[in-house]
């Protein structure tokens, strides 16, 4: 009789309390909550860029407006060239327009603005305000003015400060050279001028270059 009633308290004992380890066990494989989200003041949420991203699709190039870790927003858009999207974000390749332009004005100087090489980007990031497809050159050409850019370079003067917006064919990208003009010619359809700027980065050696209204798709001509 005494047995029986001990193995009765001791079964009524085990089951009332369970071996702790299983609730260990479900809280070590339980589920795993989202890391939160530092998304920057104006910034697109995860699912815009990620709709936007899967929209463009793989080997188009893209212009990127981030926003700094200090509110501040990109002047100049980063040209990216989507190599591949998967789950979690995109992997992109830097297109720097500027980067060899640059580095061809100095032997000693090795600087490009936006970095370079393959970058790979998280639809979490937070930091992206813009995304949108690059404008082909097909595109370009369709939305210039050749007879206004011509006007505008018949009434610039030798000598003037001019900036000049142009598609680079080369790296597929929209370039802005700032400097003086040093010539045109009589139909208003060709100038050179000496580089100082590249998108608004000052070269160490300045460069003399030819333009093209139309075969070098020159966007704008700007009196600075």
């Amino acid at each position: 009789m005494i047995e029986k009633n001990f193995r009765h308290k001791f079964s009524a004992h085990k089951s009332a309390n369970p071996p702790q380890f299983r609730r260990y066990f479900f809280k070590i494989f339980g589920k795993k909550k989202a890391e939160p989200i530092d998304l920057r003041p104006g910034a697109l949420s995860p699912e815009q860029v990620k709709r936007n991203i899967e929209g463009i699709g793989v080997g188009k190039i893209v212009e990127i407006i981030r926003i700094g870790y200090d509110g501040n927003i990109d002047d100049i858009p980063m040209l990216v060239e989507i190599k591949a999207i998967h789950g979690e974000g995109f992997t992109g390749k830097i297109v720097n327009v500027e980067r060899e332009m640059i580095e061809q004005s100095s032997k000693l100087m090795v600087y490009a603005k936006r970095g370079g090489g393959v970058i790979d980007f998280k639809f979490t990031d937070g930091d992206i305000k813009e995304i949108a497809e690059s404008k082909d050159v097909e595109e370009l050409s369709q939305a210039r003015d050749i007879s206004a850019l011509s006007e505008i370079l018949s009434a610039l003067e030798v000598k003037d400060s001019v900036l000049v917006a142009y598609y680079d064919k080369k790296h597929r990208g929209t370039v802005n050279v700032e400097g003086k003009l040093l010539s045109k010619k009589e139909n208003h359809q060709g100038f050179t001028i000496m580089i100082e700027k590249i998108n608004n980065i000052e070269l160490e050696n300045k460069m003399e270059k030819e333009f093209d209204i139309e075969g070098d798709l020159v966007i704008d001509i700007t009196l600075v």
